[in-house]
């Protein structure tokens, strides 16, 4: 990747923001898209953040500084804590199988194997046909009305672009006219990698795996419905012009995808967060994803997990972005009264 190609980082990182809010299951049910996804045999990419670092110096430091200003930003692993009950333990996930993620710290695996209960975003998360069942039975959320099109819904100058954008990957344009933009958009920023072809299960569902063989109870925050639900929310019109920057990417799924690792191996979900928005001009779709699939979900996930919080020995794993910030899960959770202390 060339610096001029770098410099372009800055109008063209929708598509970075809106991977790291990407709901899980989305993570579990497009692990193999329909031909969609970068199928290139690996995840492996270039770090993003750190080629910035060497290009321009001054966006980084920006970066950085914002990510030292966000809120609970500087840990993915918490201890919960209220007098008389039991400790619990919220803990960040990225939702990748790549064996970097999945080699976790003695301190977390010691809290793991004395807890009673896990709770995730998702009950079913480590059954992927159960959320194909449930996605099955909502067609509208996915597939535009019977009487529209993709190319009816869009100017012939931008059918073109999306055909052609889609023919560099071999999909033909005819096979997803009859998609919502959303779910096109969304499987095209999944790498698909042969892991997750041969079975091996990202950080959420081996989390449920390791659960489930050591007799603890796994539980779920949301159903698959509530998840599909919230991308399906966001108008066509902001999902179609994402839809079409991706296209226009000067970098790779690959690249953003080990960018995003290399972020959630720092340990500082902060850096996350500033590094999608401080890339980013253009902040009408981000700041959509951001309210509807984070900040709104946030406030769910307070909600539901405090009945469980009340037994004490619970662990809650969910996205790392939902962590952070004035509307973030910590600071939710310490508004009820809890104590949450960083671990790592």
């Amino acid at each position: 990747m060339t610096n001029r190609s770098l410099g372009s980082l800055a109008g063209r990182f929708r598509g970075f923001a809106s991977r790291i809010a990407a709901p899980l299951l989305l993570s579990a049910f497009l692990a193999a898209p329909p031909a969609l996804a970068d199928n290139s045999g690996s995840c492996g990419g270039k770090d993003l953040l750190m080629q910035l670092r060497k290009s321009d110096p001054p966006r980084y430091g920006a970066i950085i500084d914002e990510a030292s200003k966000i809120v609970n930003g500087y840990s993915t692993f918490w201890k919960i804590q209220k007098p008389g009950v039991e400790p619990s333990w919220l803990f960040g996930t990225i939702h990748s199988s790549d064996e970097r993620v999945l080699n976790l710290s003695p301190e977390f695996q010691d809290a793991f194997d004395n807890i009673d209960t896990l709770v995730l975003e998702l009950k079913d998360i480590s059954n992927p046909n159960t959320i194909a069942i449930e996605l099955l039975k909502h067609p509208e959320l996915t597939m535009l009305p019977p009487d529209r099109n993709l190319d009816q819904i869009l100017p012939a100058e931008q059918t073109t672009q999306v055909a052609a954008g889609l023919a560099k990957r071999g999909v033909p344009i005819a096979s997803v006219l009859r998609m919502r933009p959303w779910f096109i958009y969304m499987s095209l920023l999944v790498c698909n990698a042969p892991k997750n072809a041969k079975g091996q299960s990202f950080l959420d569902g081996q989390l449920a795996i390791d659960a489930q063989n050591n007799g603890v109870d796994v539980e779920g925050l949301e159903t698959p419905l509530e998840q599909f639900q919230a991308m399906a929310d966001l108008s066509d019109e902001l999902t179609m012009k994402g839809l079409l920057e991706v296209f226009q990417m000067p970098y790779s799924t690959n690249d953003m995808t080990e960018t995003l690792i290399g972020l959630y191996l720092t340990g500082n979900s902060g850096l996350m967060k500033a590094f999608a928005e401080g890339l980013s001009d253009d902040k009408a779709l981000d700041s959509a994803f951001m309210k509807r699939i984070v900040t709104d979900r946030n406030r769910v996930m307070a909600k539901r997990i405090l009945p469980y919080l009340e037994r004490g020995n619970v662990m809650m794993a969910v996205g790392a972005l939902h962590l952070p910030g004035d509307q973030g899960v910590v600071e939710l959770l310490r508004q009820q009264g809890y104590t949450l202390t960083p671990v790592n």
